[in-house]
């Protein structure tokens, strides 16, 4: 039936800005934004989301859904605030259904031997860490954490990347920092129509601009105190 269809929205935001993706009264969140930009199409949407990031948090690819009929695209990213877009669209007949979902953290500064720590870190958390792989990258003065699963336990990441931190500079973190977190992947067996490759791009820049500035190295910086790269 038509009325049973979902609409997929592929969307992408940099989280610094916002208190989560989903609603919360009063504060600015993901959805809200999404939810009234919808409104103006006079598309009354529940939403609901594949993944539900946390304030601060950042993504290129998570999926917000509802039962309903699709928006005209460009209209919409229009409406959007700049650190906010939909860049792709889907139908189906069901909820989407993660089969992978990949995050990646940042970290400001070199992590010597962030590899091995990981899998210490990842032994640490025992038999309920839902971590599936990662990959590491270092340069000078950066270490690139992407970490794969199907899903994962509320600040799991940040937890894993908080204990990498601590066995590397011997300095107590707890929490790594939510600015630092991404999702970069949501894979699923949709197919999608791409509608909007030029702020999809925008948002990259601004993602990859932001997650480097100094905001990033001082959160992490004062909980470490003084770090050598």
């Amino acid at each position: 039936m038509a009325g049973d269809e979902v609409t997929a929205l592929r969307i992408a935001y940099l989280g610094w800005n916002y208190h989560g993706v989903v609603k919360q009264e009063g504060l600015p969140t993901v959805e809200s934004v999404l939810t009234e930009a919808l409104a103006s199409q006079g598309i009354g949407a529940r939403l609901r989301f594949t993944s539900r990031t946390d304030r601060g948090v950042s993504a290129m690819d998570n999926i917000a859904f509802y039962r309903g009929p699709p928006p005209n695209a460009a209209l919409l990213n229009a409406r959007l605030p700049m650190d906010v877009a939909v860049w792709a669209v889907a139908l189906t007949d069901r909820p989407p259904k993660p089969a992978m979902r990949v995050y990646a953290y940042a970290v400001p500064f070199r992590l010597e031997g962030a590899g091995e720590l990981l899998e210490v870190s990842m032994r640490h958390m025992g038999q309920g860490c839902a971590i599936e792989g990662f990959d590491v990258r270092t340069g000078e003065n950066f270490t690139y954490i992407k970490v794969y699963g199907r899903s994962f336990e509320r600040n799991e990441i940040r937890r894993l990347v908080g204990k990498v931190i601590e066995l590397s500079t011997g300095r107590k973190v707890g929490l790594a920092p939510p600015e630092g977190l991404i999702l970069l992947s949501t894979v699923t067996d949709l197919e999608w129509r791409e509608v909007s490759r030029r702020k999809l791009l925008l948002m990259r820049k601004i993602i990859e601009r932001n997650i480097w500035r100094l905001e990033s190295s001082r959160l992490l910086h004062g909980l470490l105190g003084t770090t050598s790269s």
